[in-house]
């Protein structure tokens, strides 16, 4: 991990916006990155996609901005990923941002383990951001795409995003087309976003304890 952290600090350049994203590997990632912007004299401002990566980076004595006119480059996690360059991400609940600050990026920039790498999405857990209103009935219509649903809980009953949503995870045995599929999910009234990330991604870091690859997008 020690190595491709490394890595990745070179996307960390002076004068910069970075949208940093969320998850175990971005917190341990965090401090390393300090380290590397104090010991080279870097003045760099982040966008943060969750409101505990904003605490993290504020705690560390980071600049965090709302909003910006440009961002260089985006740094996330994934859940899990493919050769192509293709990730489901908002395990921890923040894709809405995620894919926000990911669109707007100039690059993105993804690490995760290597067991993370799987050749294709069926039985992976899907993430769909949801607006609270007829929940109910937008996760019946949900269903009626092929998907085996679970209402995500947190700690006092269903989880509610930073952006104050439910997310429902969707599981399918079989995925014929993963973009068409997306498309469905956002065509339904009251889905606000999906964690497929199909597009944008630049390079994808896989790294286990003593090594690191890097997957770019062809």
């Amino acid at each position: 991990m020690e190595k491709a952290f490394e890595y990745l600090n070179h996307y960390i350049k002076n004068d910069s916006i970075i949208g940093m994203g969320s998850g175990s590997t971005i917190e341990r990632y965090l401090p390393v990155m300090k380290n590397y912007i104090e010991k080279n004299n870097l003045d760099v401002t982040f966008l943060s996609t969750s409101l505990k990566t904003e605490k993290a980076l504020e705690k560390l004595g980071l600049e965090v901005i709302f909003d910006a006119e440009s961002i260089d480059v985006a740094i996330d996690g994934a859940d899990q990923f493919t050769s192509e360059c293709i990730a489901v991400k908002g395990g921890g609940g923040s894709l809405l941002r995620e894919k926000q600050v990911d669109y707007f990026s100039e690059k993105i920039i993804l690490i995760a383990h290597m067991d993370k790498k799987v050749t294709d999405f069926n039985h992976v857990p899907i993430p769909v951001e949801i607006n609270q209103y007829l929940y109910k009935m937008t996760r019946r219509i949900i269903e009626e795409t092929g998907a085996s649903t679970t209402m995500r809980t947190g700690d006092e009953g269903l989880f509610v995003t930073d952006n104050g949503n439910f997310i429902i995870d969707c599981t399918y045995g079989s995925i014929d087309d993963l973009h068409a599929l997306q498309q469905k999910l956002l065509n339904i009234p009251g889905v606000v976003e999906t964690g497929i990330f199909d597009k944008y991604i630049e390079e994808i870091i896989s790294f286990n304890d003593d090594a690191f690859k890097t997957l770019k997008q062809l």
